[in-house]
C-alpha cells in the first residue's frame, strides 16, 4: 500500500485525504495543533508544524511514505515541495518557482517585464514606511508573501495608508509589504494542469466577491464563465500559455487568480497547487474530470486521460456557493440561509463548535453546489 503525507488539516486538505483513501492509500497528515477535519479522515494524524521543514522531513523518512503534498495552503506545499526533493520523491515544480510564486513583489516583476499585463505596484518595508510616495487612490496593500487575504485591504484615501501598510508588515514573513494599483473590473481564476509541456487543462471560472466591506474575500465560483467576454478570455488564457512557455513549466498544477482593469485582464497572483475553494467539485460537477486525480496523477508522472471531459455541458450555469460566519462566533446552522434543491453541500463545523480565525473577519463553514434556474 502506498503512503501519502499530507501537511495540513483544513477543509482543503480533506479532499485529497479523501481521494487518496479512496484509491487505496495509506494517509498520515501533520499539524501544529489537531484541529480540522483532516486529522480524523487520515490513517494517522502527528502532531508536526507544516513549516518546520526538519520536522516534516524526519517524519517522512520515518514513515517511509512515497509523496508528501498538500493542495490549499501555499506554506504547506512550499514545506512539501521542498522536503521533496531533499529526499528524492516525486514534485511538480521546484523550489525556486515556489519562491517565486509566493513573492508577490517579485512575481510582479515577472508579469511587468514580460509584458503579460503590466501592473503598478511599490514596495514598503519599515525602513521606507515614513517616506513611501503614492497618491493613487483607491490602491491595494497587501504582505508580499503572506497566504490568502491575511493583511490585504483595499484602501480608499491616502490617511489610512500608514496603519494599512503597518498591518501589511506584520502580516508578511519577510516583513515588506505592496502597494499596488486598485483592478477595478470583475474577478476570475483558471485551474490549470500542465503534463509534459502541454496545457491539459485551462478551465476558468468566475469568481463570485463581496463588495469592499469584506475586500478580496470570495463569496463562490461560476461555471461556465460569464464575468468576462470572448476577447478578454482570449487574453486570459494567452497570458497562461505566457507563463508558462516563460518559465518552461512543464508539469505542475496551479491555480491562477486574474482581475479585468478596465476591460483589460491581469494576473493577480499565481497557487502552485489546487485551489483552496473546493472549485474541484465544482469542475467535477460540471465537467465530469476530477482535479484531484489529475493533481495526483501529475505528481506521480502518469498519464492523464481527458476522455471524461464534458465540453457542452447539458445543464445550466453551476454555482459554489460558500456559507459564512463571523470569526470565533458559535456555529449554528440555523443561522444560514441554506439553500434547497442542491447537488452538494458539506459544513466544516457542528452546531456549537467555535468558528476558527482564518482571514480574521468573515470564515467559511460550508458550501453548496447548485444549478442556476
Amino acid at each position: 500500500m502506498k503512503k501519502a503525507l499530507i501537511l495540513g488539516t483544513n477543509a482543503g486538505q480533506a479532499d485529497i485525504i479523501n481521494y487518496l483513501n479512496e484509491n487505496g492509500w495509506e494517509t498520515h497528515v501533520c499539524g501544529y495543533r489537531r484541529e480540522g477535519p483532516g486529522c480524523n479522515l487520515a490513517h494517522q494524524f502527528h502532531l508536526v508544524n507544516t513549516i518546520d521543514l526538519k520536522a516534516v522531513e524526519d517524519l517522512a523518512r520515518k514513515l517511509d511514505v512515497d509523496i508528501v503534498y498538500s493542495v490549499s495552503s501555499d506554506s504547506a506545499i512550499t514545506s512539501a515541495t521542498k522536503v521533496s526533493e531533499r529526499m528524492g520523491l516525486p514534485h511538480l515544480l521546484n523550489g525556486a518557482y515556489i519562491d517565486l510564486f509566493n513573492s508577490k513583489n517579485a512575481f510582479r516583476d515577472f508579469l511587468n517585464i514580460n509584458n503579460i499585463g503590466t501592473t503598478r505596484y511599490i514596495v514598503v518595508n519599515n525602513d521606507n514606511i515614513n517616506a513611501v510616495e503614492w497618491n493613487d487612490f483607491p490602491c491595494v496593500v497587501k504582505p508580499t508573501d503572506s497566504q490568502g487575504q491575511r493583511g490585504v485591504q483595499l484602501i480608499e484615501a491616502k490617511e489610512k495608508l500608514q496603519d494599512a501598510l503597518k498591518l501589511a508588515i506584520e502580516s508578511s514573513t519577510s516583513k515588506e509589504a505592496i502597494i499596488e494599483e486598485y483592478l477595478d473590473g470583475n474577478e476570475f481564476s483558471t485551474n490549470v494542469v500542465v503534463q509534459n509541456g502541454e496545457i491539459l487543462l485551462n478551465e476558468f471560472s468566475d469568481r463570485i466577491v463581496f463588495g469592499n466591506e469584506y475586500f478580496g474575500l470570495p463569496k463562490g465560483h461560476g461555471l461556465p464563465i460569464t464575468y468576462i467576454n470572448k476577447e478578454q478570455l482570449k487574453i486570459a488564457k494567452s497570458y497562461v500559455h505566457q507563463i508558462i512557455e516563460k518559465l518552461n513549466i512543464k508539469d505542475a498544477v496551479l491555480y491562477i487568480q486574474m482581475k479585468l482593469k478596465g476591460n483589460e485582464p491581469r494576473v493577480i497572483e499565481i497557487a502552485p497547487r489546487l485551489d483552496g475553494c473546493h472549485i474541484w467539485r465544482l469542475i467535477k460537477h460540471y465537467r465530469g474530470i476530477d482535479l484531484r486525480e489529475y493533481a495526483i496523477k501529475c505528481l506521480l508522472g502518469e498519464k492523464i486521460d481527458k476522455a471524461n471531459y464534458i465540453t457542452n455541458p447539458d445543464m445550466r450555469r453551476s454555482i459554489l456557493e460558500f456559507y459564512h460566519l463571523p470569526t470565533q462566533e458559535l456555529f449554528d446552522l440555523e443561522k444560514l440561509n441554506v439553500r434547497e434543491n442542491v447537488a452538494y453541500t458539506e459544513y466544516r463545523y457542528v452546531n456549537g463548535d467555535t468558528i476558527i480565525p482564518i482571514n480574521g473577519r468573515l470564515e467559511v463553514v460550508g458550501y453548496c453546489i447548485y444549478n442556476e434556474d
